[in-house]
């Protein structure tokens, strides 16, 4: 059990079968905490929320139906999960994770560009965090997690077209974010003393 395709493997988990999951957890252990800790921001509680999500993917077991793509089904319960804590927990929470900068400057860069390259991460970071939160989703699961237009269509339940259109507004609400701030510090910085 390793090279066998996700649907096939997660029929399995539905028929009960535990080593099918544990190859399926292996398997989707990084890119999956990836996601959740850019979403949440905080490694320690993107942990638990993993944990919850695996729970959440045997409790709901007997609800998977092959032959539907398993990646866009798994991605749907993390981000309901992820959606659940925020909930609970009354606030808005997204992050790059608090040990993995959006951009890394080299070592051999100067200590001003691995500066600007920190604070356009920061600005970054912000202003996803204030985007609707169907935009901020499909921003997270194509630039981070990867994921196809249709398998974020699948993952938030509205057609490819939808999910296109939400990273158009996505992009044109960053770039009116961002065009003000990065390109008037870059000036800033590059016209300085």
């Amino acid at each position: 059990m390793g090279q066998e395709r996700d649907e096939w493997l997660m029929s399995e988990v539905a028929a009960g079968k535990h080593a099918a999951l544990e190859v399926l957890v292996r398997r989707y252990a990084n890119p999956l905490l990836t996601f959740i800790r850019r979403w949440v921001g905080d490694r320690h509680r993107s942990e638990e929320l993993f944990q919850d999500v695996v729970v959440a993917v045997w409790r709901k077991r007997k609800q998977y139906q092959l032959p539907r793509p398993f990646k866009p089904w798994l991605y749907a319960i993390a981000l309901n999960t992820c959606r659940a804590a925020a909930r609970r927990r009354q606030v808005v929470i997204f992050g790059v994770g608090d040990d993995q900068p959006l951009s890394s400057a080299a070592t051999d860069e100067s200590p001003t560009s691995v500066l600007i390259a920190s604070e356009h991460a920061t600005l970054v970071t912000a202003a996803v965090a204030r985007l609707p939160v169907k935009q901020r989703a499909v921003v997270v699961l194509r630039t981070w997690s990867g994921l196809s237009y249709g398998e974020i269509a699948d993952v938030l339940g509205c057609r490819e077209a939808t999910a296109r259109a939400h990273m158009h507004h996505a992009l044109a609400a960053l770039r009116v974010q961002l065009e003000p701030r990065l390109c008037g510090r870059t000036a800033d910085v590059e016209s300085g003393p």
